[in-house]
């Protein structure tokens, strides 16, 4: 069983280099995917870093992490404020999270077991759920015939809410998962990998889609 889910794992790190390897390949996308291309990049290069960074470097996973937390919220952020017209209330976010970010820095420990991760997944998740709701309500305000399923900002913003409030339900639980042995966390830990598998398949579609719309 172990196995067979570091087998799974390493697959879905593997195919989240795809969604960059595509747009290299044909670098005519639409502005959408512009906005969304440095969450791309930190996609790949924290793939690669899962598939090879941990035997090569021998460091602790949760620096990786708490480093990867960090670019990840800027990289969502920046595709927010460049696709919605909120550009105050997207800099007032960034301005907070980092105060809390460094704030939730004085006292971490990668050894610490405890709840100083969950502020973080909560500001993240927050600002998904809310900048998702503000484009649903300007798309529905032009009133324009062009549907849902044909623009792309509709399916970064669908893979990113699937996957920011599944595993934030998932690290909630994780959080109190320590204090009770009788809980297995691989089961924690695989629902994670897998709300990660279907935000691989929704860029890689989505990126693909992009460009054969322009070559066309």
């Amino acid at each position: 069983m172990f196995m067979e889910n570091l087998n799974f794992v390493n697959f879905v790190c593997f195919i989240g280099i795809f969604p960059l390897v595509i747009y290299i390949y044909h670098k005519k996308v639409n502005i959408e995917t512009v906005f969304f291309l440095p969450f791309i990049v930190l996609l790949a290069f924290g793939s690669l870093y899962e598939l090879f960074g941990y035997s090569i470097f021998k460091g602790s996973t949760k620096y990786w992490f708490r480093t990867y937390s960090f670019l990840e919220f800027y990289t969502v952020l920046y595709f927010y404020y460049k696709l919605l017209n909120y550009k105050k209330f997207f800099v007032i976010y960034a301005i907070f999270y980092l105060i809390l970010y460094l704030y939730l820095l004085i006292n971490w420990s990668p050894d610490k077991i405890g709840l100083n991760e969950l502020p973080l997944n909560v500001a993240i998740t927050s600002i998904v759920i809310i900048s998702s709701f503000l484009w649903f309500i300007d798309v529905f305000k032009k009133m324009d015939d062009k549907p849902l399923y044909f623009r792309s900002s509709f399916y970064y913003i669908s893979a990113l809410l699937i996957y920011f409030t599944g595993t934030f339900l998932v690290f909630l639980m994780g959080d109190y998962m320590f204090f009770d042995d009788s809980i297995s966390r691989d089961k924690f830990w695989i629902l994670i990998v897998i709300f990660g598998f279907f935000l691989r398949l929704i860029l890689i579609f989505t990126v693909w889609k992009a460009r054969i719309k322009l070559e066309h």
